[in-house]
């Protein structure tokens, strides 16, 4: 079977999903006053993996990210709104 090219819609479109994580999770975070600490308190994420996440080192998988909206008050719908398009946070 082959594999798609590096440069087809999805890959695109996950790349700048990718790409634009770390600042949206960081604008979340920041918008709700929560410290990395604090938001590892609230939702049990480890700040090293929050700082990862922010530093664009690591992806988190959907449970991870979940728990991530929900600490810093959001829906996944939220989380993930204006991503696409570059918009800040909803």
């Amino acid at each position: 079977m082959p594999t798609a090219p590096d440069n087809h819609d999805a890959h695109d479109y996950a790349e700048r999903i990718r790409e634009r994580l770390p600042r949206r999770l960081q604008e979340l975070r920041e918008a709700e006053s929560l410290s990395m600490y604090a938001l590892w308190r609230k939702c049990g994420v480890s700040r090293d993996t929050i700082s990862r996440v922010e530093a664009g080192d690591t992806i988190p998988g959907v449970h991870v990210l979940a728990r991530l909206a929900w600490g810093v008050g959001a829906t996944l719908e939220k989380f993930f709104g204006g991503i696409e398009d570059d918009q800040g946070p909803s």
